[in-house]
């Protein structure tokens, strides 16, 4: 298994794991748009998983906008893989933060956010839903 950038021919993988991963999955045309970001995957010819992350280097920080694994390889070392091939990269571009929203209740995500030494550094209030969010940050160098 490998963990390189995403191509054109990845998308219609990317979607199904979005849609089987997301209650509100990303539409095609959007997830083509974020292409232009750093769009990485897990898996030679079958994608077991994706990362989407921008860069804002003007301030020297990168967001992790999404991270899905498909159900079926859940608990492998996927999302890891992914995280730390980003901060690889994020280290090689020499960004110093990167920062995640998440919701206060998902805890699987929360823990493997803690697992890379992310803290909470702020919550957003939610008016629609009693779960906050909240603004998760990682220092990198």
């Amino acid at each position: 298994m490998i963990v390189r950038l995403a191509t054109q021919e990845d998308l219609t993988g990317i979607i199904e794991i979005d849609r089987l991963s997301f209650a509100n999955p990303w539409d095609r045309e959007f997830l083509e748009k974020m292409a232009k970001t750093i769009f990485l995957v897990f898996g030679q010819h079958e994608l077991y998983g994706f990362l989407i992350a921008g860069c804002r280097n003007r301030n020297g920080s990168a967001s992790l906008l999404k991270i899905a694994v498909h159900p079926e390889h859940r608990r492998k070392g996927i999302a890891t893989n992914l995280i730390n091939k980003l901060v690889e990269m994020l280290r090689d571009r020499q960004i110093a933060h990167l920062e995640v929203i998440v919701l206060e209740t998902c805890e699987p995500a929360i823990w493997l956010y803690k697992k890379f030494g992310f803290k909470v550094v702020s919550t957003i209030p939610q008016a629609s839903h009693n779960d906050d969010l909240w603004v998760m940050k990682r220092e990198l160098t």
